[in-house]
């Protein structure tokens, strides 16, 4: 178990938001200092007609959306 600990990292900062009805952003702050914050996006493929791009990835934005519409914010 001591092993695994080793490859966690705790204490980061992750706010998930909608852009658009296909797009749901994505912003990781790193804890240590000096480090800048990380925002990405997930795509869903309607948004590019059904094309798988470098951004789709239609289970996470399912299971993003979900979260963000269990919490009123989508």
């Amino acid at each position: 178990m001591a092993e695994q600990n080793k490859k966690t990292l705790s204490g980061l900062s992750l706010n998930i938001w909608k852009q658009d009805e296909h797009t749901i952003h994505i912003n990781v702050q790193n804890p240590h200092d000096g480090k800048d914050s990380w925002l990405t996006s997930i795509e869903h493929t309607d948004k590019h007609d059904g094309k798988q791009m470098a951004r789709t990835h239609n289970n996470l934005f399912r299971d993003l959306k979900s979260i963000l519409e269990e919490n009123g914010k989508w």
